[in-house]
């Protein structure tokens, strides 16, 4: 799980290689020597005339094509900051501090932002196919094609301990909360410690 810790905010997300994919993708700043790539895609939006700084990304598509991928950040303490592979092997996904991206990578013009706004854990499951997202709702669960389950209700105090079997642990407070993987269901009690 990324999330809460020394990887919430920063300006330098963290990558993980989450799910198999089909492109490459680096922070451009890293690729110090090589020239500009002259195509530029700002989100939101997927506008070519500008927009705000945030992330910007180096992106080759399996195609070959490759592009740069400037992302708005929002670095708000707590919020999750991570670009990150997707069950779909072609979708990047990119948070930095607020609701995140989801963008084609051989089409910058498809994309989309996922409502989740205060999304502050990524808990990758690649042999079930399942992208966790923590935010203060609860958890929800992509797959390849898109939302697959939400749990109940958690709050902004649950915190991942774990995956046991089948299901997702999360503490808030006193509670234990168990979110079954398959569909969502959660279970809720009195936390044993």
């Amino acid at each position: 799980m990324v999330g809460r810790g020394p990887f919430s905010v920063t300006d330098t997300p963290l990558w993980l290689d989450a799910f198999p994919h089909d492109f490459t993708a680096a922070h451009e700043r890293t690729l110090r020597g090589l020239s500009k790539v002259a195509e530029r895609v700002y989100y939101p939006g997927a506008r070519r005339d500008g927009g705000r700084d945030g992330a910007w990304l180096r992106i080759t598509s399996a195609s070959g094509r490759t592009w740069t991928g400037v992302f708005a950040s929002e670095l708000v303490a707590g919020r999750l900051s991570v670009i990150a592979s997707w069950p779909q092997p072609s979708t990047l996904f990119v948070a930095v501090g607020g609701g995140p991206y989801l963008v084609d990578t051989g089409d910058p013009d498809r994309w989309s932002r996922l409502d989740r706004p205060t999304a502050r854990g990524f808990d990758p499951h690649p042999d079930r196919g399942l992208a966790l997202l923590l935010d203060d709702e609860g958890v929800s669960a992509y797959d390849r094609d898109g939302l697959a389950w939400e749990s109940d209700h958690l709050g902004p105090e649950a915190v991942l301990l774990g995956t046991l079997d089948d299901e997702v642990h999360l503490r808030a407070g006193d509670l234990l909360h168990r979110v079954s993987l398959r569909h969502g269901r959660t279970v809720t009690e009195r936390a044993p410690w």
